[in-house]
């Protein structure tokens, strides 16, 4: 029987911990396809996108009996994400690993987890932005993508973990202040969070959207302490070559 505690949250209250980033593609069309993230108690901000209604997209979780599942359901605190009304909101999804289901509404949700794989699945209603953060442990956390089995059957062959990888094309269409990946030391990061809080300004961190910005990161934040520490943060993977 699962622990049930829901409390809704204002709508555009970030989430409490800062995540792992994720971002969901358009070919995450089921859980199957999606990602699986192979210990949910780790923080992740998964992003989903969506240009019009109908549109799947979804993503994968493991946990153990008795982890505690923790997930909170947001959109932005700005326009145009802070515009759209509930009622046009994604649909989210979760499924648990014996197959009950459960539609979560915008919010905070936590529950003790039953052993194997989640699926949470967003279905859209309207054009619009999502994020969906899971778990509070701030570790570097593992993210399988493609064919690989849930935690519910035993993989032949094991598949081996690995973090999210994307190519520099798909850098290059995050080049603005809403959706901003930039390439550091041939690892891609999803600086958009940073920039309002960016103690140098935005717009130096804008400057590094959509492009290799290793040169312009250096020269600006080389032996800095401080951005070292956060930019685990904002890790998406490393770029393809």
């Amino acid at each position: 029987m699962l622990i049930l505690c829901l409390t809704l949250l204002i709508v555009g209250i970030p989430p409490v911990h800062a995540g792992q980033p994720v971002i969901l593609l358009d070919t995450d069309t089921t859980a199957d396809k999606g990602p699986l993230l192979r210990d949910g108690t780790t923080a992740f901000s998964v992003t989903a996108s969506f240009a019009k209604a109908r549109e799947k997209k979804a993503f994968r979780a493991d946990f153990k009996a008795g982890d505690k599942l923790t997930l909170q359901y947001l959109i932005s605190n700005q326009k145009p994400g802070s515009a759209i009304k509930n009622s046009l909101l994604p649909q989210l999804v979760m499924t648990s690993p014996s197959g009950k289901s459960k539609s979560l509404p915008l919010g905070r949700f936590s529950a003790s987890a039953e052993s194997g794989t989640y699926s949470f699945t967003l279905t859209s209603r309207a054009k619009a932005s999502v994020t969906i953060t899971i778990g509070d442990r701030q570790v570097n956390g593992e993210v399988l993508r493609g064919a690989q089995q849930s935690s519910k059957t035993t993989p032949t062959p094991k598949p081996t973990p690995t973090e999210a990888s994307y190519s520099m094309e798909d850098v290059k269409k995050r080049n603005s202040s809403t959706e901003c990946w930039t390439v550091i030391d041939g690892k891609i990061y999803d600086l958009t969070k940073w920039i309002p809080v960016h103690r140098g300004g935005a717009e130096s961190i804008i400057f590094l959207c959509g492009k290799d910005g290793t040169s312009a990161f250096k020269s600006q934040h080389e032996g800095s302490s401080a951005a070292l520490a956060v930019m685990p943060n904002y890790l998406i993977g490393p770029l393809l070559p």
